[in-house]
């Protein structure tokens, strides 16, 4: 095993946005090679360290190999500029992605898959539904329920006035087949009597033809009645479909959201030489060891 020189950059950044409802502190280690070229050290070559500070020894075992350091790695400015580099590098290339759903407008949290995502809004969008729902029957129940008793009562009406009207027909009937049996018996003269009987005939046919056109008015209002109640149910079914058919969330295409951090959230912990080990294979290639 052979100890390479590579240089160590350790630092926290904290990505917070108040309207997304984030708040996230991320350690952030990166292992990036040193040589002796132009560019000394390349942050966009660097890699994730896979380790944490406290993993880190602080002295080499007993067979250690070490490879050549480049002199560049030998002189103290060179690491206040690479402290300088790496602060810079943070802050172009580390973000928190997320993802927004554009019709609950709710942000996926940090390190949230996309099908945790979903499952969370699809859960949610139920909730939020029925909710609506019972909303929707709360506000269309005392309706339909004050029409269906209206036309209730307007049925009983209407059976009312039937009865009321079989009734005037069948007296005003009664009345005019009187009169006639009386003309027909020999009672040829005009008399008080007579003529009485023929007013009240006629009444009674008036009366009868009164209560047939109640009995038309009050099942024009039962039929009215039950027009408004058809067209409110009609206008509930449409508000409850428009709810069922809301935006599926498992099928939503969601918007990419990346937050990223200000300078001040970026604070860079160490900057250092650091040695790790490598294998060594038969042709003189290495391979990491500490992942």
């Amino acid at each position: 095993m052979i100890y390479q020189p590579m240089l160590l950059g350790a630092s926290q950044v904290r990505v917070s946005d108040s309207k997304a409802g984030v708040d996230v502190t991320q350690d952030v280690i990166m292992l990036a090679p040193i040589s002796d070229g132009a560019v000394a050290v390349d942050w966009d070559q660097a890699r994730e360290a896979g380790l944490a500070l406290a993993d880190l020894e602080s002295a080499p075992s007993d067979s250690a190999q070490f490879g050549a350091v480049p002199s560049v790695a030998s002189k103290a400015k060179s690491y206040a500029l690479w402290n300088k580099d790496f602060a810079g590098w943070l802050f172009r290339t580390q973000k928190v992605d997320l993802f927004k759903s554009p019709s609950t407008k709710d942000v996926s949290k940090p390190g949230e898959s996309e099908r945790d995502f979903r499952v969370r809004l699809q859960q949610s969008g139920r909730e939020a539904r029925d909710k609506q729902s019972d909303g929707l029957r709360h506000k269309y129940a005392p309706k339909i329920a004050a029409l269906q008793d209206r036309i209730r009562r307007a049925g009983q009406m209407v059976e009312r006035q039937q009865a009321e009207s079989r009734s005037s027909q069948m007296q005003a009937a009664i009345s005019v087949g009187a009169s006639i049996l009386g003309a027909f018996l020999g009672r040829k003269t005009v008399s008080a009597t007579n003529i009485g009987r023929a007013t009240t005939a006629i009444r009674g046919a008036g009366r009868a033809i009164k209560e047939s056109k109640d009995v038309e008015q009050a099942e024009e209002n039962v039929s009215a009645l039950q027009q408004q109640l058809a067209d409110l149910e009609s206008q509930f079914k449409t508000e409850t479909d428009a709810l069922a058919a809301a935006t599926y969330p498992l099928n939503e295409k969601l918007e990419p959201v990346s937050l990223k951090p200000t300078k001040a959230n970026i604070a860079v912990k160490l900057v250092t030489l650091a040695w790790m080990p490598h294998w060594q294979d038969s042709g003189g290639r290495l391979t990491s060891a500490w992942q």
